[in-house]
């Protein structure tokens, strides 16, 4: 029997019910970005995909693709690198909040690069050959991005704001670079950033994963500056969503989903790297429920991928890589090992990758190749830089782990069949060695009215998608499966074709 969480009303948010005044602003945003707008960075797509199409290095690859990720940023970035226009669907905020995500959700990976440096250099050189200087475009991002007279502010926060959880981003790209950017800064530059991160301490959220990005502000402020903000209230909400055996709800009403990798045990992770004495016995205890049977859910060839935001599939491995982190630094003998943890990660990137995941210098709008019914309308053209997650995580203690030179340990699939129920999110997970599948099945409904066409993923109608292209707010159907009805999903993912 699921847990019942106590729910509260989700609050009208303003871009998902636009008024006269807001679509003028979207229109004037689009306008904009037709302005700034480069053409799309396709240079090295073909390399990418190919050093993903063969079992490599994983080092060479992960180095390979920050490299990838980083040219083209430089190519899309406008006003000292506060925002980057990249190509893509719209979603429903504006196109500056866009092209600030094209920002916030890459100058983790590059911090993270960053932070693998140890101080010994700030250069990174790109595919073409050409030096980067990760620390100086860092530097100029975060001076430029919190100063209001400077044309890449990255404004004043309101509640329910889509910059709340881009700070969050924001902030752990500081700390990781703390070393090479946060101590070079004089105390009245720093001052001004603290400024403008402490914005969201009067800031509402909506009653999901939400709550961790103010709480990884409050965290980092702290680590740098000594400040204690922490919003105790937010994070017993967040602990209020865990259900057992290592998993969360998004919300009192939400969904069972991949925001558990990418969301809640990212962040957490991420807390107990900042604050080591935060909460270490529930992140680690959670982390390890969760992995024991998250686990079985990777094969070489897929994964069975469910619920929202289904393009942020790269990352689906960084609970993985963090709880082999935290097992090393807590001296935790058992559980998951790394070398699984190395193939889980490594195997992910590269079906995706080869399959074309990556274009234009990003991860792509949809599980392989740009896929408009896979994109939910609060995604933008750079939201899917949040499947680098993983990556970041490995960049950060890749090293420390001998996560590269780790020998790999087969997945469970590769050892045999097996079959186990998750009682916690009422769900069965079968693994079938012979074909190498592995499904879940939701024995409980998201939804009563259903049909099997509802169950179907609908395509964007061409009147909206003219209107999408005309104000540049996204228009396009909601796909999440889980909701139409949908509670079987094999790793070989046909429920997406």
């Amino acid at each position: 029997m699921q847990k019942t969480i106590n729910a509260t009303e989700r609050p009208i948010i303003p871009y998902e019910h636009p008024d006269t005044a807001i679509y003028l602003r979207l229109f004037k945003e689009n306008l904009t970005r037709l302005r700034y707008r480069k053409a799309a960075y396709s240079q090295h797509d073909d390399y990418i995909r190919q050093q993903f199409s063969t079992v490599g290095q994983l080092r060479q690859q992960c180095d390979d693709l920050v490299r990838y990720v980083a040219e083209a940023f430089e190519h899309y970035a406008v006003w000292d690198y506060t925002h980057a226009y990249y190509p893509g669907r719209p979603s429903q905020q504006n196109a500056r909040t866009d092209a600030m995500e094209g920002c916030s959700r890459v100058i983790p990976t590059l911090a993270a690069w960053l932070s693998r440096q140890k101080g010994t250099s700030t250069m990174l050189n790109g595919l073409n050959g050409q030096p980067l200087d990760i620390a100086l475009w860092l530097k100029k991002a975060f001076l430029a991005g919190t100063d209001p007279a400077h044309p890449g502010y990255w404004g004043e926060l309101h509640d329910y704001d889509q910059r709340i959880c881009e700070s969050a981003d924001l902030a752990l790209a500081l700390w990781l670079s703390r070393e090479t950017v946060w101590t070079t800064l004089t105390y009245g530059q720093q001052k001004q950033i603290v400024a403008w991160f402490k914005q969201v301490n009067h800031c509402q959220t909506v009653d999901n994963n939400w709550h961790l990005f103010p709480l990884t502000v409050q965290l980092v402020i702290n680590s740098l500056t000594g400040e204690d903000h922490f919003d105790h209230t937010r994070y017993h909400r967040i602990k209020e969503f865990y259900v057992g055996d290592g998993w969360f709800r998004d919300g009192a009403k939400g969904n069972y989903d991949y925001y558990n990798a990418w969301g809640f045990y990212y962040s957490l992770y991420w807390f107990d790297q900042i604050d080591p004495s935060f909460d270490p016995e529930f992140i680690r205890a959670s982390l390890q429920a969760f992995s024991k049977n998250y686990r079985a859910f990777f094969t070489p060839v897929g994964l069975p991928l469910f619920g929202r935001s289904a393009c942020y599939r790269l990352a689906a491995s960084a609970p993985l890589l963090a709880a082999v982190d935290l097992n090393r630094r807590h001296s935790y003998r058992g559980g998951l090992h790394l070398g699984e943890a190395k193939r889980a990660f490594r195997t992910s990137l590269e079906y995706f990758i080869s399959h074309g995941a990556l274009q234009y210098g990003a991860p792509t709008q949809g599980l392989f190749g740009d896929d408009a019914r896979l994109v939910d309308n609060y995604s933008g053209p750079a939201s899917s830089f949040w499947s680098l997650r993983a990556l970041n995580i490995a960049l950060y203690c890749g090293d420390r782990l001998n996560l590269w030179q780790a020998e790999e340990h087969p997945l469970e699939i590769e050892r045999g069949d097996f079959s186990f129920e998750i009682p916690a999110i009422e769900a069965k997970v079968i693994g079938t060695f012979k074909t190498k599948e592995v499904v879940v099945i939701f024995q409980s409904e998201y939804c009563e009215q259903q049909d099997p066409l509802s169950r179907r993923l609908e395509r964007q109608k061409l009147a909206r998608k003219i209107q999408e292209i005309l104000t540049g707010r996204a228009e396009r159907p909601k796909n999440n499966l889980l909701r139409k009805g949908i509670t079987c999903y094999s790793s070989k993912m046909s429920h997406f074709f």
